[in-house]
């Protein structure tokens, strides 16, 4: 972590522990306050992405926000609901509404909220049925939700703060379907300000994690917009109210969903910043928890179960390694982008699985003390919860990945080179006479692929051969069914091993808050009981 961004976070006004002791609408409050000293810091925003000015800065971009993830995933996810709104509007404006606003999302002069799912089909936004109709009369657009299937739904930043909602919606023109469309929605003239005519907003509340993302339901009620709402770079209308395209009606859904992209490798990026924290914490509870024979840590089954952890959340540094640098390398060329498309679904779908997992493991290793929320592993427990389904269900990104393979086989002519590959050709094979697959294969698949780019980038790296070898075999529990066995002798890592991954692992000494990660652990917990009446 870079020093900037210590600096930010070691600020009172980021005392990590006060979101456990504050009602919630205040806690939404201070994380919105959080939101503008990130932003006001430079530390992260829109022209990192790759496409913008800053384009070079987008690893460190997935880096910062990786570790605001890690250390609060409601600040991380409200942080990300106002960049991907932002993204719309920078890659769907026309240039005059790029520079018309562009320092207000730049520099979150006004909070954004991105205005996608519905509450009938969740993500699969091909199907929503909120709708803009132009008035030819009035030379207006009207913005409806024009049944409860209609209504945006889990809508971040909107409950409270945000002044802008970037809406996906059908355009309607002269009765007929125009398709998919982005809107700029003024929906507060200040933030936390009163709601304009034409808007309903409630609560999604309560929800199960990211307490403090202002997530709202909305209920879009004939709100008259100027045609000026319509992002411009490729539809507008004339002075006489005829709508023009520069796209056919084809390709306009597609388009609508560039944003989608980006978004996903920055949920790969605090999935895995979040994993590697609680392997940590939890090493260092290893080496402070004390058994009748010594340490928690002395233990080799302890010591199996945590290195299982570890190796999980090193795969994943090593997988979005790997999946960075091909962003990099191909965002340019855009006959690229239907690979890359892929690539942001795998990353999706198999970095917050296994983060997922490496979190549960560590906080059963915890024991009790793992399930308490200042030891930081079971709140990023409850938080990443949502990551399975924020941004694409993770079955859906995992089906998305065998149909491209399935389309597309990788092997037919150039033999594979490592164990992952081998894999995704045996799925592949079995897939093709009805070239149909089921939900276990498309699972399969998708570790198979993360598994090929995992050890090539190990590789690159000079991982150690014992290291990658273990590494390989974490993933027999997703690929067993294609011949991936466990070792002969079970891992029996050595306490040296487990100190050289947790050394890898360890994250900015400003992340960690946890009291287990200290020796004194006991007597934070029983001070109070301990103290002079």
């Amino acid at each position: 972590m870079d020093d900037h961004l210590q600096k930010v976070l070691r600020a009172p006004l980021f005392d990590p522990r006060q979101r456990y002791h504050l009602p919630l609408r205040a806690y939404m409050d201070l994380t919105i306050r959080r939101m503008h000293a990130i932003f006001d810091a430079g530390l992260i925003n829109n022209d990192m992405w790759l496409g913008q000015p800053d384009a070079s800065h987008f690893r460190d971009l997935c880096e910062r926000i990786g570790l605001i993830g890690a250390y609060d995933y409601a600040l991380y996810s409200s942080l990300v609901d106002h960049m991907i709104a932002a993204n719309a509007l920078l890659t769907q404006g026309s240039p005059e509404q790029v520079a018309r606003y562009r320092d207000e999302v730049i520099q979150m002069r006004a909070v954004y909220a991105f205005g996608c799912t519905e509450i009938a089909s969740g993500t699969d936004v091909r199907n929503l049925k909120t709708t803009v109709t132009y008035d030819p009369e009035r030379h207006c657009l009207v913005l409806d939700s024009p049944c409860a299937e209609a209504c945006k739904y889990w809508i971040g930043n909107s409950l409270h703060a945000a002044q802008v909602i970037m809406v996906l919606a059908r355009l309607l023109v002269d009765s007929q379907d125009q398709g998919h469309h982005w809107f700029r929605v003024v929906i507060r003239d200040q933030e936390n300000g009163p709601l304009r005519p034409g808007l309903k907003v409630i609560a999604c509340d309560p929800k199960g994690g990211i307490h403090a993302n202002e997530v709202g339901a909305l209920r879009f009620c004939q709100m008259q917009l100027g045609t000026d709402a319509l992002l411009q770079r490729y539809a507008r209308f004339t002075a006489n109210g005829q709508f023009i395209s520069d796209l056919p009606k084809g390709e306009r859904f597609i388009n609508a969903l560039e944003t989608f992209l980006q978004e996903r490798l920055l949920l790969m990026a605090a999935s895995r910043h979040g994993a590697g924290l609680c392997a940590y914490l939890t090493y260092r509870f290893g080496r402070h928890r004390l058994l009748a024979a010594g340490p928690l840590l002395g233990n080799p089954l302890f010591r199996q179960r945590l290195y299982n952890a570890q190796l999980k959340a090193l795969a994943l540094k090593y997988l979005e390694q790997a999946i960075l640098t091909r962003f990099e390398a191909h965002w340019p060329h855009t006959e690229q982008r239907k690979a890359l498309h892929i690539l942001a679904a795998l990353s999706k779908c198999v970095g917050t699985w296994m983060g997922l997992e490496v979190i549960a493991q560590c906080r059963e290793l915890c024991g009790s003390l793992g399930f308490h929320h200042y030891n930081q592993i079971v709140t990023l427990r409850m938080d990443l919860e949502i990551s399975i389904t924020f941004a694409g269900d993770n079955s859906v990104m995992a089906y998305q990945v065998i149909k491209d393979a399935l389309a597309r086989p990788r092997f037919d002519h150039v033999p594979p080179c490592n164990l992952g590959q081998q894999i995704e050709q045996t799925i592949v094979q079995e897939c093709r006479p009805g070239n149909d697959f089921s939900h276990r294969q498309a699972v399969g698949l998708a570790y198979a692929r993360a598994l090929d780019l995992i050890i090539q980038a190990a590789e690159s790296a000079r991982l150690q051969p014992p290291i990658l070898h273990d590494l390989t075999h974490v993933f027999v529990a997703y690929l067993h069914h294609w011949g991936l066995l466990a070792s002969p002798a079970e891992q029996r890592p050595s306490a040296a091993r487990l100190a050289q991954l947790a050394a890898w692992l360890k994250p900015p000494s400003v992340l960690v808050d946890a009291p287990i990660a200290k020796a004194d652990y006991i007597h934070q917990f029983t001070r109070a009981l301990y103290r002079e009446q």
